[in-house]
């Protein structure tokens, strides 16, 4: 059984679209209404019991495959464990049966304000995981085929752009020419080598490398765009190749000389970590040729990466780009420097993005550099009411819609309106996120974009740990595919309930996960106290430095975020 769920703000339209289709019923609900107009009525006459929550329309729908098909009854049972299972147990619901196409399947609408005193709002954290575990639930009970769920595929499925790709041009996408290519080169079983042989005549260059984990990891190549096994489907990483294509593979080399060796067939890979060129995930994603990646450098030397605050206004952040395919290591080529005249900043005060750029250093202490050098990304920008607008995007790099801080220091999503409305499993929400480098080896998880932007200038290894600071509003927009291998995952997100509770939800996907509480004010609360420390103290740097040191280290407790 496969499960998609959104949430709204229009009753009527879903309501319109639900009685509409042809053979449409209404098989189940807990109101009086029969008609749209009706529902309509009687969903909206309870929003008054919660008038902060913007989107009160749950919508989700369930089905099948062609080859089973329920009754009414049985499609009622289901809808009710389904609603009771995701936290609606005391919410308006209507329950409708489709049969307009193939697949035998059913609608829910229902009002995530829950008829009780407070108005609760049903939480939508992490309701995409939480769906395909409950549906598997589900499956078993009520006797259904179960559904190979997302990370459990052989072979990964099309995106949604892709698949528009294929239509608009005729062209089919790299990933599929990579997985087509793999498919009919292991046909025979062949060793290791071989295949690789196979692969390099027909234009595709592999690279083996040790994970985080310390075990073998693949990554293929096809003209400029790169892919890892695991962004291809399960049977195409290292292991997978084994298991799944009956490759053999047999060698007395440790995981170095490994590398060594493959690496040294197309280093062009490590070549495309190009500052803001294209992605630092070089290894795992399709580069890009427009900028996708932030590489933020060191301190300079006059700031080394042991004095992460006290000198954040003289702080140079520095683009990071490897030129050279032979030599991978950083140059530094460019400086961000002040060249405004006082003039020319006089002249452009009253801009809504200069407005909002001096009130971000201000009140929230944020380094300048790093402001600018987002905001010429476009990453974050001013909106006509003088607020914070911060661009969120896929792992890849593609624009998913931005997010906003409101006037009361909370964050609204604005979704990409050229995106589908019904997601397939395989389409990637995009979150706000800032990498270093490539070859990620750690990640830290931060509650909003003003927290994440906090955290990189509180963490003195900031460039020496190749790291991705990400943000994450809505956990069902959490990567968790590509988190599972990085050794080093920091959940460093704010000491309320919501913060905690997303990290037990975490901990039980990713047990390598580890717990930093930087308390009810988070990363930019320190940041400010910090510089105000720094500013109101006696000008003996190296006691400044201790204070700072031991206040950020109480939060810490031996991890590498100081």
């Amino acid at each position: 059984m496969i499960g998609k769920q959104i949430i709204g703000k229009n009753f009527t339209k879903l309501l319109n679209y639900l009685f509409s289709k042809e053979g449409a019923s209404l098989i189940g609900s807990n109101m009086m209404g029969k008609t749209p107009q009706e529902l309509a009525v009687e969903f909206r006459s309870f929003l008054h019991l919660n008038n902060r929550v913007q989107k009160p329309v749950y919508h989700a729908a369930l089905s099948i495959p062609k080859s089973e098909a329920l009754s009414d009854a049985q499609w009622l049972e289901i809808g009710l464990d389904y609603l009771k299972g995701m936290g609606f147990d005391q919410n308006q619901f209507a329950i409708f049966r489709h049969t307009d196409c193939d697949h035998d399947h059913i609608h829910i609408a229902a009002s995530r304000i829950k008829l009780n005193i407070k108005g609760t709002c049903v939480s939508d954290s992490w309701n995409y995981r939480r769906s395909e575990k409950l549906i598997e639930q589900l499956e078993e009970k009520y006797g259904l085929t179960p559904t190979v769920r997302s990370w459990e595929k052989e072979r990964r499925s099309p995106t949604t752009g892709e698949c528009r790709q294929l239509a608009r041009t005729g062209e089919t996408s790299t990933r599929e020419q990579l997985q087509t290519v793999l498919d009919q080169a292991t046909i025979d079983q062949p060793e290791m080598m071989v295949l690789v042989d196979r692969l390099t005549q027909q234009g595709i260059s592999v690279r083996i490398k040790p994970t985080p984990t310390k075990e073998l990891g693949i990554s293929y190549k096809l003209g400029d765009v790169a892919f890892s096994g695991t962004h291809l489907g399960k049977s195409y990483t290292f292991k997978g190749l084994q298991k799944y294509r009956g490759v053999s593979y047999y060698s007395n080399l440790n995981s170095e000389e490994i590398e060594e060796i493959f690496s040294g067939s197309d280093n062009s890979q490590d070549s495309q970590c190009v500052d803001l060129k294209e992605t630092s995930f070089n290894d795992l994603f399709n580069p890009k040729t427009d900028p996708d990646n932030l590489a933020l450098s060191n301190w300079t030397d006059e700031n080394p990466v042991n004095q992460p605050v006290e000198d954040l206004d003289n702080s140079n952040f520095n683009l990071i780009q490897s030129d050279s395919i032979d030599d991978p290591s950083i140059q530094l080529t460019e400086t961000i420097q002040p060249t405004e005249t006082l003039e020319n900043h006089q002249q452009n005060l009253a801009s809504p993005w200069q407005l909002l750029r001096e009130r971000l250093i201000e009140n929230s202490s944020l380094p300048s550099e790093l402001i600018d050098l987002l905001h010429d990304k476009g990453w974050i920008n001013a909106d006509e009411h003088n607020r914070a607008v911060f661009t969120l995007r896929t792992l890849a790099g593609e624009d998913r819609g931005t997010c906003t801080l409101e006037s009361n220091g909370k964050f609204s999503i604005n979704p990409d309106l050229k995106m589908p409305l019904a997601k397939t499993e395989d389409d990637e929400t995009g979150i706000f996120w800032i990498a270093t480098q490539h070859n990620i080896e750690r990640a830290i998880i931060t509650s909003d974009p003003i927290e994440t932007l906090s955290a990189i200038a509180l963490d003195p290894d900031f460039n020496i740990r190749p790291t991705l600071y990400l943000s994450i509003d809505d956990p069902s927009s959490f990567p968790i595919d590509f988190l599972r291998d990085i050794s080093t995952i920091i959940v460093g997100l704010k000491g309320d309930e919501f913060g905690e509770q997303v990290y037990q939800e975490i901990i039980e996907i990713l047990p390598q996960a580890q717990r930093i509480n930087p308390g009810m004010g988070g990363w930019n609360q320190l940041l400010i106290n910090s510089e105000s420390e720094i500013n109101n103290s006696l000008p003996e740097t190296d006691q400044t430095r201790n204070l700072v040191q031991q206040e950020l280290e109480q939060w810490t407790q031996g991890i590498n975020l100081n």
